[in-house]
């Protein structure tokens, strides 16, 4: 058993066959956030990756925006708390995505398939999203959370450490791209956001406003490119079967 799960006593029933037996069952915590001795959110979550959570959480907020305004940090596991110490600014309005960026699909499908085949947690309970933030087809951070948009912080706050600039990367995750999610891409500066599953009507409208290639449904070797396509490298050997690919 790790911090992340428990053993849980139930009784699984297959047909009429009842029988006792144990499952593994995901851990959720409530952790809250102080920044500058205020109280500022509580919130559910895995109890993985906490300070990158937080800091992601105030980027996306707008309580933060660089690594100087950042002085300091201190988690307390015992009280599931975390203060944080830092200057606060003016939260930047949104400005479209102007990366020139591409990749191919098979670089895309790479993403979807290492959704698959990295997802213990998932795998064991059930109860997890998980998501990464790649170039090139590398795997550059991943994270795992009950929470959809906690993933997007645990990944927004570890970019934010290491100072990379995410305009010319990937962001790609397990669940569906509602506008909330979209507009967390978007604060990271990320050109592309594939998921595994579907996207709403106002994130695809906000996508088009904002710049952002959308994929959704990819899963194996297949996905549905949504938005902005001109940074999706399709190659086919038959010129006449070649594609015409909206502009946006």
């Amino acid at each position: 058993m790790s911090k992340d799960t428990i053993t849980y006593p139930i009784l699984k029933a297959r047909g009429s066959v009842v029988q006792a037996t144990e499952d593994i069952i995901v851990r959720e915590i409530a952790l809250t956030i102080f920044f500058n001795k205020e109280e500022i959110a509580t919130v559910s979550c895995s109890p993985s990756q906490i300070e990158e959570l937080s800091i992601g959480f105030l980027l996306n907020k707008g309580f933060i925006r660089k690594q100087e305004d950042l002085f300091s940090l201190k988690y307390e596991p015992d009280d599931n708390l975390i203060r944080i110490e830092g200057q606060t600014r003016e939260a930047l309005s949104l400005k479209p995505q102007t990366s020139s960026l591409k990749i191919s699909l098979e670089e895309a499908y790479k993403y979807a398939e290492y959704l698959s085949t990295h997802s213990a947690l998932f795998q064991a309970t059930g109860g997890v999203h998980s998501g990464g933030i790649a170039r090139s087809g590398d795997v550059l951070y991943s994270s795992y959370d009950i929470g959809r948009h906690n993933v997007f912080d645990k990944l927004f706050g570890q970019a934010f450490r290491s100072g990379l600039d995410l305009s010319d990367h990937v962001i790609f995750f397990s669940g569906r791209i509602s506008s909330e999610i979209l507009l967390k891409a978007a604060k990271m500066n990320m050109p592309v956001i594939i998921a595994r599953s579907a996207p709403t009507d106002l994130a695809l409208k906000r996508a088009n406003e904002l710049g952002i290639t959308v994929i959704g449904f990819a899963r194996q070797n297949r996905l549905n490119i949504y938005t902005h396509p001109q940074r999706i490298i399709i190659q086919d050997s038959n010129p006449e079967r070649q594609p015409i690919l909206p502009e946006c």
